[in-house]
Parts: structure tokens; C-alpha cells; sequence
């Protein structure tokens, strides 16, 4: 039990710093931006010393505000870092110390990136899930070959396409509608869900779905019917998440 906590401490201490890497994901990658640069106030560019860098506890002793300019940092910031440490905790209590635990925690830390970016700017971005697909290419054989089931490559293969071909129906008859970003993303969200088994890209779309269709119709109230664009990204995430996480119930359905 005390190895038990301590590895969970460990991978919720492990998230918050990666949160805060995914944090320079979100806002250079879309602007273009080296990620080698070193991070400064998005308001008055100073640089930020490590001090102001540490997850969470920075952004709480300066009460969301830049030490240099006082500047509002964006709630975002922790919220993203608090968010990876609790993916990477619940991978933790599904996979446990298995070979396939690095390959969710990658997973999981992608979809995070993707989908808030989506949220902000209505896009996913290719060179994110370009290089992750080319990741996945080794991860996945590598997990299923170091857990002494071989067969799974083909189901993450299955998983993939299959889950590929459902969003890229809709993506050419309605291009508005789905984008291709979200069906790319679904091929690489259905090469894990297919490794652990291929009829959890058929939960996870459904869960994306019903996800879908209720946000969609709370923003759609909540703006006066305004048409505007809805990112579907984030609910194909939040759908793949929960399958896989409860996955061991679901296969027996």
C-alpha cells in the first residue's frame, strides 16, 4: 500500500512538471514560436526565473499575476498542469507498473495538449499528431511485444484505421461539420484503444458523441443560436480518455 501511494505521488509530482511543459506546448506551437526559448510574461516579455516557473506554487504566491508587470497570468496555466497530474494518476491506477503505462501517459499528456489548443483556437495541429503517430509506431509494438501479446499490434492497428475510417466519412461529406484534424486524431487515439481491445473505438466515439451533443447544445443556448464553430477535439479526447480507463468493465459488456 505505502509503494502504492508513493508511486502515485511520484507520477502526480512527475505531472505537474510535465503540465507545465505541455503549458509551452500550447503557446508556442500554434504561434510558431521556439520551444528552446527561454519562457517569459506573455504581457511584458521579461524572462521568468526558475522561481516563477514551479507548478501551480508559482502562479499561487503571485496570486496570478507576473512579478514583473503584474500582468494577469491565465488561469490556464495551473489548471493544465493540475489536469496532467491527475491523467497521469488515474493512468497510474489503470495500467499500474506495466510497460504500457509510459505509452498512456504519453497518450493522455497529447490529447490534453490538442484539445486545449483546440478550445482556444478551434484547430489541432498536424505537427503534434504527425510525431505522435510516429512515436506511436514504436511505443505500441514495443508495449504489446514487452507484455508477451503480439496479436495486439494488429488490434492497435485495427483500432486505428477503424476509428479513422467512422470520422473520415462525415469529414468529407460535411468538411464544416468534422475536420480532418479530428479525424487524424481519432486514428491516433484509436491505435491505444485498439491495443487494448478494438470495440473501444466504438465506446470511445459514442461517449465523444453524447459529449459532443450536450456541449454543443449548452453553447448553443447559451449564445442566442449564434452559429459558430464547435471543437470536437476535446470531446474525442474526453470520450478516448474514459474508455480506456474503464476499459476492463467494458470489454465485458
Amino acid at each position: 500500500m505505502t509503494v502504492a501511494l508513493l508511486g502515485m505521488a511520484g507520477l502526480a509530482l512527475a505531472g505537474l512538471v510535465v503540465g507545465g511543459v505541455l503549458n509551452t506546448l500550447i503557446v508556442r506551437l500554434p504561434a510558431g514560436e521556439r520551444l528552446t526559448d527561454p519562457a517569459r510574461c506573455p504581457a511584458c516579455r521579461a524572462t521568468l526565473a526558475l522561481r516563477d516557473q514551479v507548478p501551480v506554487v508559482s502562479w499561487l504566491v503571485r496570486r496570478g499575476r507576473c512579478r514583473h508587470c503584474a500582468a494577469p497570468v491565465p488561469l490556464g496555466y495551473p489548471l493544465v498542469e493540475l489536469a496532467t497530474a491527475g491523467l497521469w494518476v488515474a493512468a497510474g491506477l489503470r495500467f499500474g507498473a506495466s510497460w504500457a503505462l509510459p505509452a498512456y501517459l504519453f497518450l493522455f499528456s497529447v490529447l490534453l495538449v490538442q484539445s486545449v489548443i483546440d478550445l482556444e483556437l478551434y484547430r489541432l495541429l498536424d505537427h503534434i499528431t504527425f510525431p505522435a503517430l510516429a512515436v506511436s509506431a514504436v511505443l505500441i509494438p514495443v508495449v504489446a511485444l514487452a507484455e508477451g501479446v503480439p496479436g495486439a499490434i494488429l488490434s492497435a492497428a485495427v483500432g486505428g484505421a477503424g476509428a479513422f475510417a467512422v470520422l473520415l466519412l462525415p469529414a468529407l461529406v460535411s468538411p464544416k461539420g468534422m475536420g480532418f484534424g479530428d479525424v487524424k486524431l481519432a486514428g491516433l487515439l484509436g491505435l491505444y484503444l485498439g491495443l487494448l481491445h478494438p470495440v473501444l473505438v466504438l465506446f470511445a466515439l459514442v461517449i465523444a458523441c453524447l459529449v459532443g451533443v450536450v456541449a454543443g447544445g449548452v453553447l448553443f443556448l447559451a449564445r442566442g443560436r449564434e452559429s459558430r464553430p464547435f471543437p470536437f477535439g476535446p470531446c474525442l479526447a474526453l470520450g478516448g480518455v474514459v474508455a480506456i480507463l474503464a476499459s476492463d468493465a467494458l470489454v465485458t459488456i
